[in-house]
């Protein structure tokens, strides 16, 4: 009785794990801690871009939390990253409505980091992925910005 009760629970509750995709590779934990001019960045989105961008199949990606700190999951629900040499890329982004209507309003947005941290073409930040290691860095992305992007309808 006691075994069709955990069986039922879990089939309630959801005790299975989620298949891995075919070729996905194994994944080891990596976190990082950002901050900007010192003090830790609070909401930015982090991703990892392989050095080697046939090896990048999966999006890698984080958000910082009040404390800077980021947590890496690959393919969007799997903890951890894959073993590699990593570029780190790094956005924030301020959406501020300029002038809204009944039908549309007007946006501006802007980066709140400097613009080389947010290319993964000209980030000077890396991390390795190793299968034993510590797998954590810390970053700083210097100053603070209020970098024009764009003007959007919506």
């Amino acid at each position: 009785m006691t075994l069709l009760f955990v069986l039922g629970l879990c089939s309630v509750m959801g005790c299975s794990k989620q298949l891995k995709p075919d070729g996905f590779p194994p994944l080891h934990p990596v976190s990082i801690r950002v901050t900007q001019d010192g003090k830790p960045l609070d909401g930015a989105t982090v991703s990892l871009w392989h050095n080697d961008e046939t090896q990048q199949k999966w999006g890698i990606f984080a958000e910082t939390d009040s404390d800077g700190k980021a947590v890496f999951v690959t393919h969007g629900t799997f903890y951890g990253a894959p073993e590699g040499e990593y570029h780190v890329v790094v956005t924030k982004l301020e959406d501020v409505v300029v002038k809204r209507t009944a039908d549309d309003a007007i946006i501006d947005s802007y980066t709140l980091v400097e613009e080389q941290y947010v290319d993964r073409t000209t980030t000077p930040l890396r991390i390795r992925v190793q299968k034993k290691g510590k797998n954590y860095e810390e970053f700083n992305v210097g100053q603070p910005v209020r970098i024009f992007l764009e003007q959007n309808h919506i």
